[in-house]
């Protein structure tokens, strides 16, 4: 072979060789890039997809995004959110917010109530020891369900608190009885007076800061029943006055709602229930007493949607519906399970209730389960193990809070007067703040913890953000632990066999011992 053809074939076969080399050194180099990518692709996406805590998706912007439409849904209806006016768009609000996953079961459960509105403008007279004419709405009201009757030229005779008979000692049959506010239920203060054969009952409010009492009281009453400030019955207990009374109005039959929505997982025989009041009193939008209570669940709720919570019991949430007339929804709830289905009540742990969480100048409460009003004591033992957990959650934080009275004013009356555990939080009402609240807490002393309680100041400028944090903070912390804690049913088995003694644990108290829960009606009607 010539010499030149062996040359060039050797250049050619060293080409080949440099040539491969680099295809090589292309290819392991692509591969390593791709594999860097893979590995940064995979870091990102682990980054992005990792868990988030409850904890962390419940925000309190969320929650005041809440408030601000249950305020506009009271608008159109004399700004306020009571069952008789706009509710039902606080509950479109809702159900339409938690028609945004399809990680809940949500059922709209309806239930029926007596109303009433007055068909005239009630009428207080004076007679002697002067005459005088009171002006409705400034001077006096008249209860809900008072009958619809006209006595005149009656004496009117202070009986005190008037809870019973003892209190009627020097009254004289047929008078108008004049009642204080206080130790007992409006109702059975004017069932008192009707079985004292009273024709009339006028209720004095023992706080001097606030007006008359804006309430009910039974249905089929068979007295007409006013209120008064209590500037006006101090005249009235000095003055002895004779008085005619013309009270006006009619009783109707309505449909409200509850709403009910629960976790898709978590075991069905082991439910834990958390509920607010969704209505509000007629005189203001609730925004406070109750949306914030309501808004904080709703938020918790849809965030455990969001984040697809998997909790180890199943969760149920429920916004109630005429709290302010009596606990009614909770009330038909809890009977219409007994009733209907003895098995699922039965299934229900226990109960988290919220109401009022978010008052300007608060205290942090949580319901003392010491001073739970039930026939069963071991609810009272089981429900500590609620309390225990928020009294943890704020010591842990180093935050104040106080233990606040448990007795059936508000919507977890019906859990544990029928043997379910509940507990819940509570940032204050009508209520004053004393001075030694006001080193705890700041604020304002001699002052309501909440002075736009009932009213029409009750708004979103009525919020205190910060507590607002605090408290759903905790509420979710609590959900979080009780949802997830595989031996719950054995803890409440241990605290329900517990003997306590009836003196309160220690803790960070501030003497507030003696707040009533909730709002008015049936569950503050003392």
């Amino acid at each position: 072979m010539p010499y030149n053809s062996l040359k060039d074939d050797s250049s050619e076969s060293q080409f080949s060789v440099s040539e491969n080399n680099q295809k090589k050194t292309i290819i392991v180099g692509g591969i390593l890039l791709l594999v860097l990518l893979v590995v940064v692709v995979t870091i990102i996406v682990l980054a992005t997809t990792k868990k988030t805590s409850l904890e962390d998706a419940v925000k309190v912007d969320n929650i005041m995004t809440h408030l601000r439409a249950l305020e506009n849904s009271s608008i159109a209806f004399n700004r306020s959110r009571a069952v008789n006016l706009g509710y039902n768009a606080s509950v479109e609000y809702v159900l339409s917010t938690l028609a945004k996953t399809d990680n809940l079961n949500v059922t709209l459960q309806p239930f029926d109530l007596w109303l009433w509105e007055p068909t005239q403008t009630p009428v207080l007279n004076q007679s002697s020891p002067s005459s005088q004419t009171f002006q409705y709405g400034t001077d006096f009201t008249v209860l809900e369900f008072s009958a619809t009757k006209t006595i005149i030229n009656i004496p009117l005779i202070y009986v005190g608190l008037g809870c019973d008979s003892s209190y009627y000692t020097n009254f004289v049959s047929g008078s108008i009885a004049l009642i204080l506010r206080g130790t007992c239920y409006f109702s059975d203060k004017v069932m008192v007076a009707q079985s004292q054969n009273a024709a009339g009952a006028i209720l004095i409010n023992n706080n001097p800061r606030e007006g008359f009492i804006s309430t009910n009281v039974d249905y089929g009453t068979t007295i007409p029943v006013f209120s008064v400030p209590y500037w006006l019955g101090k005249v009235f207990q000095a003055d002895k006055p004779t008085l005619s009374m013309y009270s006006y109005g009619r009783s109707y039959l309505q449909t409200t709602y509850n709403i009910i929505a629960e976790t898709k997982t978590g075991k069905t025989d082991r439910v834990i229930l958390v509920g607010s009041h969704l209505d509000s009193v007629p005189a203001g939008p609730g925004i406070n007493d109750n949306g914030s209570g309501s808004a904080t669940i709703l938020e918790i709720a849809m965030s455990i949607a969001r984040i697809k919570f998997n909790p180890h019991h199943k969760l149920r949430f429920c916004w109630w519906g005429a709290e302010e007339l009596g606990l009614l929804g909770s009330y038909f709830y809890v009977k219409d399970l007994i009733q209907n289905n003895r098995e699922e009540f039965n299934n229900i742990v226990l109960n988290l209730n919220f109401d009022m969480i978010a008052s300007p100048n608060f205290e942090r409460g949580i319901y003392d389960a010491n001073s739970g009003v039930t026939d069963f004591p071991d609810v009272v033992n089981a429900s500590s193990i609620i309390q225990s957990l928020f009294q943890n959650h704020f010591k842990e934080l180093e935050l104040a809070f106080s233990l606040v009275d448990f007795d059936g004013r508000s919507d977890y009356g019906p859990f544990i007067e029928n043997g379910i555990p509940a507990g819940g939080l509570f940032t204050g009402a009508e209520v004053l703040k004393t001075s030694r609240g006001r080193e705890i807490y700041g604020g304002i002393a001699e002052t309501a913890f909440d002075p736009c309680y009932h009213l029409a100041c009750d708004t979103v400028e009525n919020i205190n953000v910060g507590v607002l944090s605090e408290m759903s903070q905790a509420v979710v912390q609590v959900i979080d632990n009780l949802s997830q804690n595989e031996n719950l049913i054995e803890d409440i088995a241990k605290f329900r066999n517990v003997t306590k003694s009836a003196k309160r644990p220690k803790s960070y108290l501030t003497g507030h011992g003696d707040i009533l829960v909730g709002s008015y009606n049936y569950k503050n009607r003392m």
